[in-house]
């Protein structure tokens, strides 16, 4: 009874300043708590999900440039006019041995194509070929017929078709192989109404799935699918679940008409976040499945914790200081009372309001201080994030501006079969030089590329100049040891353009030729590349000007600039270390050699 007693005088001498205290400090700070909490799962919530958007986004690009390569291998086909002299030709037509031929041709260019990215290439051709039912690399358009894709890929009428994830059993390799394929119809372009064949190429499933891996971030919750456009799996971290549907409610829209975006919705009682980018082929997109729980547990634990010691340090405070403010009010309440009284005495009752201390107006305005410089400094983060946001959106919408190399060669596809549909075989040709000089010369944005492209970038050159002027021949040589030895992009054509325009054409009525050859250097190492003409050639006064025009940009003369250009990129790429010989003689022609050293690096940017 003395404890209960001892408690009851207790709470009667202070119960008002405990009011006070619920009222003016405990209710205010747990009314801040909670806004503070719903702010910071908002918060945090919104990073995060910024977060994985950007890693979906990225995810994508992956992604696309594995689908791109399939694309390229597609489109390297297609083009290839062998194919279609081949499957259109009437296997009653001939002898067996011919239709050997056919597929020993169409087998060696099929299969040189396989490897990582690409596990099985398929020629569905005429049912009455002999090697219809090889079942390796050519089988029969009745087959192709049963299958459940065969309308949507003639539907294509020769575009692109993705199918989605299915089970292969390959004769060459055992057990059952997860794949996707893209197929796209071949029609005869002597008969176009007809389908001559399909062609089929397979893809691991496994590339996909360990790219959606690599970005995910639970491995024991794996949340990262591809899906195509009704949301049905094509790839994912765990193999039972391809082929169904992805688990979000009818009710949710898959995607929208945006193609990327974060969507939030409610399943089973809880609220997810759908994290989503379209890819470039096949209407399939990257999505991420974020539960917000997951999103908010570690929120949650940390809020919980600094709920509990702050209330502990509220009670521990308010417990130590009642008894501190009571003694120093009651302290100050006295001294204070006791010197404005002597004041009031001696100067009345003007100094009350000089007497009375300032130091809650010093707190207010360090208060105010304090509030406009973190207000300042969240405007200047702001600032930055838009600047950097805009910037990316720069970026973003400059790779959008540039030139789609799929539909440059889709557009010279058509017309190849428009040729090809008209017997204009030359016009064929042309195209698929200019189509081989395009894929060449765009080779996925890269300023350094192989001798070997190099050189097969001057032949599709010299291919399109020749059907142009009829009035040379050419020849191009490489050996095999010097073709992976780096150069830089377009180093050889503006040497060969020279021959023809200022060599060649520079004699009327003249049926020249043109040599380009690159042969290793036997002292030193490293190798020279000629580009040889038999034209009017040039006097040593000339010689002498052209090699004055390398020390800086020439004037007009395009051939000038053309040989300065190609001079001044040698010159970055090597170091300095390259060097540029021109030997000329009137009526003799021209001969620009280019000497590589042996270890050539980059310089800088070309």
């Amino acid at each position: 009874m003395g404890i209960w007693r001892k408690l009851q005088l207790l709470w009667l001498t202070y119960r008002k300043m405990l009011l006070l205290y619920l009222l003016v400090v405990l209710l205010p700070a747990g009314v801040m708590l909670y806004s503070y909490f719903e702010k910071s799962a908002d918060i945090l919530e919104r990073q995060v999900t910024e977060s994985m958007l950007k890693s979906v986004q990225q995810v994508k690009i992956n992604l696309d440039y594995r689908l791109s390569k399939v694309g390229d291998i597609s489109d390297a086909l297609i083009l290839n006019s062998d194919l279609y002299d081949i499957l259109a030709l009437d296997p009653l037509v001939g002898t067996k041995f011919s239709q050997v031929e056919e597929e020993k041709k169409l087998g060696n260019l099929i299969r040189s194509l396989q490897g990582s990215d690409i596990l099985k290439i398929k020629l569905y051709v005429n049912a009455d070929k002999m090697y219809a039912g090889e079942h390796v690399n050519f089988f029969s358009l009745d087959l192709a017929r049963e299958m459940p894709w065969y309308d949507a890929v003639i539907g294509r009428n020769g575009a692109v078709e993705w199918i989605p994830t299915h089970v292969e059993n390959y004769i060459s390799s055992p057990g059952e192989v997860r794949v996707f394929s893209s197929a796209r119809m071949i029609r005869d372009p002597n008969e176009y109404a007809r389908v001559i064949g399909i062609l089929m190429l397979d893809m691991p499933e496994a590339n996909l799935a360990a790219i959606l891996n690599d970005a995910e971030l639970d491995v024991s919750n794996r949340n990262m699918y591809v899906v195509d456009r009704d949301g049905v799996i094509v790839s994912h971290g765990q193999p039972d679940k391809i082929g169904g549907k992805l688990p979000v409610p009818e009710s949710v829209g898959l995607f929208g008409s945006r193609p990327s975006g974060i969507e939030k919705f409610a399943m089973n009682g809880q609220p997810y976040f759908m994290i989503h980018a379209a890819l470039g082929a096949g209407g399939w997109s990257v999505v991420s499945l974020l539960p917000a729980r997951q999103i908010n547990h570690m929120n949650n634990d940390f809020n919980f914790g600094f709920s509990l010691i702050l209330t502990l340090s509220l009670a521990l405070l308010f417990i130590l200081g009642a008894f501190l403010v009571f003694v120093h009010v009651t302290r100050g309440t006295i001294n204070r009372v006791r010197d404005i009284t002597e004041q009031l005495r001696e100067r009345g009752a003007a100094m009350i309001e000089e007497g009375i201390p300032h130091h809650s107006g010093v707190v207010i305005r360090l208060e105010k201080s304090v509030a406009h410089m973190l207000s300042t400094f969240q405007d200047l983060i702001e600032d930055n994030y838009r600047v950097k946001e805009q910037e990316k959106e720069a970026r973003f919408r400059a790779l959008q501006a540039q030139i789609n190399p799929h539909f440059l060669y889709n557009a010279l596809d058509t017309i190849n079969w428009m040729a090809l549909t008209k017997g204009a075989h030359d016009i064929s040709r042309m195209l698929n030089m200019l189509a081989q000089y395009f894929r060449l010369t765009l080779n996925k944005g890269k300023d350094i590329v192989s001798l070997e492209d190099e050189m097969n970038l001057a032949r599709a050159y010299l291919e399109i100049q020749k059907q142009r002027f009829h009035n040379f021949d050419y020849a191009v040589e490489c050996p095999e040891t010097l073709s992976a030895r780096l150069i830089p992009k377009l180093s050889i054509q503006p040497l060969i353009e020279n021959a023809i325009l200022h060599g060649i054409q520079g004699v009327e009525g003249h049926y020249g030729s043109i040599r380009v050859e690159a042969e290793p250097i036997v002292d030193g190492g490293g190798f020279v590349i000629r580009v040889s003409d038999d034209g009017n050639g040039m006097n040593e006064e000339q010689v002498a000007q052209l090699y004055a025009s390398l020390d800086a940009p020439p004037s007009p003369s395009p051939s000038g600039y053309g040989l300065y250009n190609v001079w001044e990129r040698v010159r970055l790429f090597t170091g300095g270390e390259g060097r540029l010989h021109v030997r000329s003689a009137p009526g003799a022609g021209t001969t620009v050699s280019l000497f590589m050293p042996e270890r050539a690096e980059p310089g800088g940017s070309l």
